[in-house]
């Protein structure tokens, strides 16, 4: 399962985070990525949860997914944003531009990226 080793690297950054912090647990984290990761939410939360149970700084943490709109760089006209609707898999996923109506797009990835990480951090 792909999502396992995804969801360890996730506690391993956030270990670190732990550790420069000096938090005392982690309540909940945030992380997005792109429609055409070959990430299954469900399946990576679910990992996260194997992974953390035994954690005492992870204990009742949350991870959260949220993936962000897809987002096209149009090669004819310099269109960047939105495509005009859903890509073709049978083209590799070029997708129209909304702008002059191409296929000759890039889709722009954006990789698994860890954006917040919610700590308790003692007043010390």
């Amino acid at each position: 399962m792909h999502e396992y080793s995804v969801a360890s690297a996730i506690v391993d950054q956030v270990k670190a985070i732990i550790e420069e912090h000096k938090a005392t647990q982690v309540k909940k984290i945030i992380v997005s990525a792109s429609p055409y990761d070959v990430i299954i939410p469900e399946l990576l939360i679910e990992a996260y949860g194997i992974i953390t149970a035994e954690l005492d700084k992870f204990k009742n943490s949350t991870l959260e997914m949220q993936i962000s709109k897809a987002e096209i760089s149009c090669l004819e006209c310099d269109y960047k944003g939105e495509p005009a609707e859903e890509g073709d898999p049978e083209f590799a996923y070029n997708f129209i531009c909304p702008k002059c109506e191409s296929r000759d797009t890039h889709i722009n990835m954006k990789n698994l990226t860890i954006e917040t990480v919610d700590l308790v951090i003692p007043d010390n």
